[in-house]
């Protein structure tokens, strides 16, 4: 199969050069790389590819929404829209360019992969419908009888040349109009009759048409109902041709009808198709009574049809559906005109799609159960809010998480200056533990929303859980116990990320235990064909307590080290019922205002992100066991740099003081990052542009004194970023030396630093310590290396 073909156009050279290499690791071709709408018009002269994925930003000329519409135009080609935000008006113009999916900025390999492949998939199941669709009624229009269709209340929407002149109504005057009005038809003797295929069992016949201008013409016709996939009823077909008014005619036996049951209708053919309907149907008079229902309409009702003849509607429906729906019913009956609308049958956990029409004095009513169908809306209800929960987080990450950076240094900073014994030293300390809980807000619904790419970072995870749990803030009640062993348990995992594992797991083991009890926190280091469960394997196959390494692991994946994290309560555990659900967004036992259904959905998003497992079970003692396997990284060769406490202002051990040149847009950060990197004994230069950090390291070079060490802002409001920043001061410098940092921790740089040229990573927000430990260790590297 050849590779599909991508036409990506993206104004930004860095953006677009990074899609690309996705795209081509992803096994796509990219036919061509266009930076404006007028570029992109060219290209799809030139070849036109399997898909485009388009930017509606675009600086230049034309934007992305007009280029598509353009493109549209000219070629049948499935387009994918690229945004990172959008306002309201740009949208509604997006989505009238009709394209095949969006892709926020930023996004994932899997999400770039599923849209494209649907895009295509999409696309081509289109064309061939349309395809098949264009032969149909190509051979509708070339066919020697006449073929008129309607819709289920006999309204004709489709009428073939051979119709036309039989009937003697254009196809443009017949759209619209009731089938009896055009299609008018009796006996020899004159009596009226209805299409013969709307009676079941009804062969075909020789009949008098009487055409437009009243003349009569022989015909002969037959009639079939139109269903849907389920089955369901949606309309008719006649076909007709012209007989030889001397030939024999076969006319049937009178129609069997069923006016007795339903009364005389003003739509001629609603009394026949009853036979044909596969849903639930009933009748009703004046006032209300029950005339007629068939079988699964007595089912919804769950009574025999014999017992709810005469029974009045709104005596056997359930009170609420009286309160909610008897408007509807009523406008129908008084203004005689149809209506539909969507009944939700609480009671029989069921939706159906009502349709009442006239009928006699009275109504009738059809309802097709919809209930997959609104389930399925439901569904795609939740993954919208999903797709608006990462736009607002996205939208404030970036500032809140700064802020954060500001307040969290600062706290820091003012606990190292004071006394021991001070007395507000408590006060500081918990105001920074406070920050720290915070901190994990944003990250909780990116993680949610967007899946949250991993920021991987080398880690001794028995150090950030011994951590975490010091910041813990305790429930009066509750014990705590934690146990972590003393050999080293190397990862490579997303720090805030872990954290906020730990905070949903042992918040929800408090919550499972509202009187008090224990939370037992665990650490477990294994190798993974030592690793101890008690939950099914990756196959779904119970083990003897040992689980399995996934299918198609190999030797060195199933001697690799786990890591196993266990949160133990004990409180009454989760029964069989709802332990399928528990992973599910919105899904919650709890009853209180605030909860929310999201912290274990979180825990197995970040899980499942960072290549590991998820599983909850009981515990024969009551309670609930939670376990959380992550593969570790290897054990580094040479041991870590010891870390630099927070008090600590020591140089490091060098002939010269090292020379450090900082990016960053924020006054406060800047000011914050200068502060703690010169009490570190290091020479800072602050800059708040790309353009003026690259001028400052060129200056630098020439002078034969480069930098040690940069830290860049990844994002920086009208003005070059870190990111392009970096590709420069590569060009210049090859072996420089940077760390990138951002408050977007979902940006595809931060989880990819080492493919744009960065040597560490640090999400924001940071503690001071965190910082310098980090600067310290690269420096410590690059005079070892």
């Amino acid at each position: 199969m050849n590779a599909l073909r991508i036409l990506v156009v993206e104004d930004e050279p860095l953006v677009a050069r990074d899609l690309e290499a996705t795209l081509t690791r992803l096994g796509f071709e990219v036919s061509a790389l266009c930076r404006t709408g007028e570029e992109a018009l060219a290209a799809m002269n030139r070849q036109v590819p399997d898909v485009v994925l388009m930017d509606i930003q675009l600086d230049h000329g034309m934007d992305g929404v007009e280029t598509a519409t353009r493109l549209q135009a000219a070629h049948r080609v499935p387009i994918i829209f690229l945004t990172a935000f959008a306002d309201e008006s740009t949208l509604i113009r997006a989505r009238a360019a009709q394209p095949y999916g969006y892709l926020l900025k930023p996004f994932h390999e899997s999400e770039l992969r599923s849209v494209v492949e649907l895009a295509h998939a999409r696309h081509t199941a289109m064309m061939k419908l349309q395809t098949s669709e264009d032969r149909f009624v190509s051979t509708l229009k070339s066919m020697a009888e006449g073929v008129i269709s309607t819709d289920m209340l006999g309204v004709i929407n489709f009428m073939n040349p051979v119709a036309e002149q039989l009937t003697g109504w254009s196809s443009g005057e017949a759209m619209g109009r009731p089938l009896h009005e055009v299609f008018r038809v009796a006996l020899p003797n004159g009596e009226a009759l209805e299409p013969s295929g709307l009676v079941s069992g009804v062969p075909s016949r020789t009949i008098l048409l009487t055409d437009r201008d009243g003349r009569p013409v022989h015909i002969e016709d037959n009639t079939t109902p139109i269903r849907d996939a389920d089955g369901s009823l949606t309309g008719i077909v006649v076909l007709f041709r012209r007989r030889d008014a001397a030939a024999p005619e076969t006319v049937a036996a009178p129609p069997v009808s069923l006016n007795e049951a339903l009364g005389n209708s003003p739509f001629p053919n609603l009394a026949g198709i009853v036979s044909s309907i596969a849903d639930p149907l009933l009748a009703l008079d004046a006032d209300w009574r029950i005339t007629y229902l068939n079988a699964l309409a007595a089912g919804v009702m769950e009574e025999r049809r014999e017992a709810l003849l005469g029974e009045v509607l709104w005596d056997v429906f359930p009170p609420s559906l009286h309160r909610q729906y008897y408007h509807e019913f009523s406008t129908a009956l008084t203004h005689r005109t149809p209506a539909s609308f969507e009944l939700e049958h609480e009671a029989r956990r069921a939706w159906y799609e009502v349709q009442l029409y006239p009928f006699g004095q009275g109504l009738l009513v059809l309802m097709r159960d919809i209930t997959g169908r609104k389930q399925a809306e439901q569904h795609q209800d939740k993954l919208e809010k999903l797709e608006s929960l990462g736009l607002l987080a996205r939208g404030f990450a970036h500032d809140f998480n700064n802020l954060l950076t500001v307040l969290l240094g600062n706290l820091s900073l003012a606990e190292m200056r004071m006394e021991p014994d001070a007395p507000c030293l408590q006060e500081l300390s918990a105001a920074r533990r406070a920050s720290l809980q915070a901190q994990n807000l944003v990250q909780q619904l990116l993680t949610f929303a967007r899946g949250g790419v991993p920021i991987r970072q080398p880690t001794e995870l028995g150090r950030l859980v011994r951590e975490w749990f010091a910041e813990w803030p305790r429930r009066s009640g509750t014990e705590y116990k934690l146990e972590v062993p003393d050999v080293p348990c190397p990862a490579e995992v997303d720090r805030h990320q872990i954290r906020r594992l730990l905070s949903n797991l042992v918040r929800n083991a408090e919550q499972a235990q509202p009187h008090g009890g224990t939370v037992t926190l665990r650490l477990i280091c294994a190798r993974g064909l030592e690793r101890r469960t008690e939950e099914p394997a990756e196959d779904g196959e119970f083990t003897d307590g040992i689980s399995k390494p996934p299918a198609g692991a190999d030797s060195a994946t199933a001697a690799a080290l786990f890591l196993t994290v266990e949160v133990a309560d004990a409180g009454e555990g989760i029964d069989e019922e709802t332990l399928p659900h528990v992973f599910e967004p919105y899904f919650t036992t709890r009853g209180e205002s605030n909860a929310t259904g999201l912290g274990l959905t979180v825990c197995e998003s970040i899980t499942k992100a960072h290549g590991g497992t998820l599983a909850l079970s009981g515990l024969a003692e009551g309670g609930t066991l939670v376990r959380v396997h992550l593969p570790a990284a290897q054990a580094p060769e040479k041991p870590e740099a010891p870390a630099v406490p927070e008090e600590s202002n020591a140089t490091p051990a060098t002939d010269r003081v090292r020379r450090i040149l900082v990016l960053e847009d924020e006054p406060l950060i800047r000011q914050l990052i200068v502060s703690n990197l010169t009490a570190a004994g290091c020479e800072v230069t602050p800059t708040s542009e790309g353009s003026e950090a690259v001028s400052r390291y060129t200056e630098a070079l020439l002078q034969g004194n480069r930098y040690d060490l940069v830290v860049m802002d990844l994002s920086i409001p009208n003005g070059m970023g870190g990111a392009q920043a970096m590709e420069k001061l590569r060009q210049l410098d090859p072996k420089v030396q940077a760390i990138v940092s951002s408050g977007y921790s979902d940006d595809p740089i931060m989880s990819r630093y080492a493919d744009f040229g960065f040597r560490a990573v640090l999400p924001k927000p940071y503690q001071p310590g965190e910082l310098r430990e980090l600067v310290l260790n690269l420096l410590a590297e690059a005079r070892r290396g």
